[in-house]
């Protein structure tokens, strides 16, 4: 059947479609990463910013245009968006949004003008663009739509020939960067856009999609659906309650005053221009919290649970709440000059921070990037005038750099790569100099340590003319394998060694949750005996995917 128009409930399908269509090829996108380390994130990032996308859509009621489908969609990853790959993504959809502003319908050219705008402002968030990427992926695919929009009024045959461009654009991305080319992958965040473009498609020649819940859905949902058999009466606020607000009120500090009386447990996230407030309190009356909700906008996605008798799955992640509670435990939020917050992936690296005055941990890491919307609810956490975001990965710079543009608080980037780096611009921070000082000083510390990482190969590849096998040791330096081999320890000595020079004076390793103590006093032991001159610190540091992670100054 021919279609000329798409109207926003078609559109609200069709997206539904290409988000179970992405989750449903997830780990094939995050097997394309040209690292073979176990961490393969794109897939994963993309299809959490783009589910919390189609969770906006979801909210919308009676009928709407295809300008409020995109809005919509624009929000939800916004504040869900992880990772580069999910912040890229995130802005594709609020130019895509913006292209489709106003509008009721949309045919072939108002679509093609919306991957227009899209593509433009996906090059606008990078800083520094890379050709060879989603990025270039997206440009030339909005550039053949606009080119050949006017030949054809059916949206589906249209959309056959763009998608049919936009594999040939993926399939040239290695010809663009060497990298991939040597890696023997296509771009994963290009083939995650295609996958999306893909899914839509379906759904507009009339082919069903089934619901998909990937592997953290499921996670979650085995760690919440716990029932309890009899009623626990020594809680002393019985009622989980949940809901959105969608409003343009801004004051999250005043909200959550009003709220907090009412029980414990609150979480009140949102603001920033972001027409949402999520709450989250643990109260003997629900109903009065709803009240203040209405009187600030329309509920969405209400959820109040009776926690005396059962536990089900809520807005909130199980950790978010934990940390609610115990938040609660602490003093009161004190204004200060500065605040820091970090992102830690281990109970040993977070003891760090926390040791060097970092006031807000965000959980998270290479299995798990934060979302913008962690990093909000961080920030609203701390009482510094200024506040500084230490990443501490390169995946999570564009979603500290979202939060940060959100936000309306004074809000410093630094954009540390790994924990060391973390370290390192923490302890470069002076209390007595201005800010330009400390941003300056803290981004220049972060060429002053040398790290590496040790984990193992997920797949055969080359890299820079090494070639390596599935589940070798691998030793990670600068994006560059230095080092492997089959043994943990003899492949994190020989990294140390590549990386080892004269100014050399302490060397600091971070041991994860698979290597025993044993194993990591002999490890100390063996680069004493090698270095005796040198100061060995190992600190466990229960990180996952990572052996080692280690620190050279």
């Amino acid at each position: 059947m021919e279609i000329n128009k798409i109207d926003g409930a078609l559109l609200k399908k069709a997206f539904k479609g290409a988000v179970n269509y992405l989750i449903s090829k997830k780990e094939e996108v995050n097997a394309l990463n040209v690292f073979p380390v176990p961490d393969g994130d794109t897939g994963t990032n993309m299809s959490l910013t783009i589910k919390s996308a189609l969770k906006q859509i979801e909210s919308l009621e009676g009928s709407f245009s295809v300008s409020e489908v995109s809005q919509a969609a624009a929000r939800g990853a916004l504040m869900g968006a992880r990772g580069n790959s999910g912040v890229i993504l995130s802005q594709l959809l609020r130019g895509l949004a913006e292209g489709l502003d106003g509008l009721e319908t949309a045919g072939t050219q108002e679509i093609a003008i919306a991957f227009k705008k899209a593509s433009e402002t996906t090059y606008k968030a990078v800083m520094k663009p890379i050709e060879g990427t989603i990025l270039t992926v997206g440009r030339e695919t909005a550039e053949y739509a606009i080119r050949h929009y006017k030949k054809n009024d059916d949206l589906v045959k249209f959309l056959e020939d763009v998608l049919v461009e936009a594999k040939k654009s993926l399939d040239e991305t290695p010809n663009k960067l060497q990298v991939l080319k040597e890696a023997g992958v296509v771009d994963a965040g290009g083939m995650g856009l295609v996958v999306l473009l893909e899914g839509a498609l379906k759904v507009l020649k009339g082919e069903e999609i089934s619901n998909q819940e990937d592997d953290e859905v499921l996670k979650k949902k085995a760690q919440k659906e716990i029932q309890f058999t009899e009623a626990d009466e020594s809680l002393e606020f019985g009622y989980c309650t949940e809901f959105i607000i969608n409003t343009d009120y801004d004051d999250i500090d005043a909200l959550r005053e009003k709220i907090s009386p009412l029980g414990d447990c609150l979480l009140v996230v949102g603001g920033g221009g972001t027409k949402i407030i999520k709450i989250h309190v643990h109260t003997n009356d629900p109903g009065k919290v709803l009240q203040y909700g209405c009187e600030l906008g329309l509920l969405q996605d209400i959820k109040i649970d009776n926690m005396r008798y059962q536990h089900r799955e809520t807005l909130f992640d199980e950790s978010e709440v934990e940390n609610a509670r115990e938040s609660e435990k602490e003093e009161a939020i004190e204004e200060k000059e500065f605040s820091f917050i970090t992102v830690s992936m281990g109970e040993g690296m977070t003891e760090t921070f926390k040791s060097l005055g970092v006031d807000y941990v965000v959980k998270g890491g290479q299995t798990m990037n934060p979302s913008t919307e962690d990093f909000l609810k961080g920030i609203d956490k701390v009482g510094g005038k200024v506040v500084y975001l230490i990443p501490n990965n390169s995946n999570i710079i564009l979603s500290a750099e979202q939060a940060r543009d959100i936000s309306d608080r004074e809000i410093i980037v630094i954009p540390s790569k790994s924990v060391p780096q973390g370290i390192a611009a923490i302890l470069a921070f002076n209390e007595e100099a201005s800010i330009e000082e400390n941003e300056n000083n803290m981004k220049e510390a972060l060429s002053s340590v040398i790290d590496a990482q040790v984990t193992y190969a997920v797949r055969d590849t080359t890299i820079n003319g090494k070639e390596i096998h599935k589940d070798d040791i691998i030793g990670i330096a600068s994006k560059d394998i230095v080092e492997s081999g089959t043994d943990i320890t003899e492949v994190t000595i020989n990294t140390v060694e590549n990386l080892m020079n004269d100014d050399i004076s302490i060397v600091t390793l971070f041991y994860g949750e698979d290597v025993t103590d044993e194993d990591a006093e002999n490890l100390q032991e063996k680069l004493e005996e090698k270095y005796d001159d040198i100061d060995i610190e190992v600190i466990k540091g229960n990180q996952p995917i990572y052996y080692y992670i280690m620190s050279l100054e």
